[in-house]
């Protein structure tokens, strides 16, 4: 799979660790549906802790991308859903400590809430593989 990051005149460069664009050459695509911090058993992980949440989110969404042949580099594409925006900090911080440049394409926005008071944040992806 082939990553390249896309800069377009007169588009401000991203704050954080994500790229504007990103052209990706991929036979094969992997949509991941929102993740949120549930176990095996669907028994949610770290209740209150926005750390503890993102972590075991990501690691839902690496074990899908495993599942499909690939890794957290295959991640081209995310959308963060969080019920405070105070939670960017804690949430870019494990992103910064798992995925690496060329960073994929994001978006974060903040919600009212979820479909369970206890998730703190969901997170979809789209994966490229070979």
């Amino acid at each position: 799979m082939d990553k390249q990051v896309v800069i377009g005149s007169g588009v401000s460069r991203p704050s954080a660790p994500y790229s504007q664009a990103l052209l990706v050459a991929a036979k094969r695509q992997l949509y991941i549906s929102g993740q949120v911090p549930v176990d095996e058993n669907g028994d949610l992980v770290g209740k209150g802790d926005i750390e503890a949440q993102t972590r075991k989110v990501f690691a839902n969404i690496q074990a899908l991308c495993e599942a499909a042949g690939g890794t957290l580099d295959n991640v081209v594409f995310l959308r963060m859903y969080l019920t405070d925006m105070r939670f960017r900090p804690a949430i870019t911080e494990v992103r910064n400590e798992l995925l690496r440049a060329p960073y994929p394409a994001a978006t974060m926005v903040q919600v009212s809430g979820l479909a369970s008071e206890d998730w703190l944040v969901e997170i979809e992806a789209i994966v490229a593989l070979d």
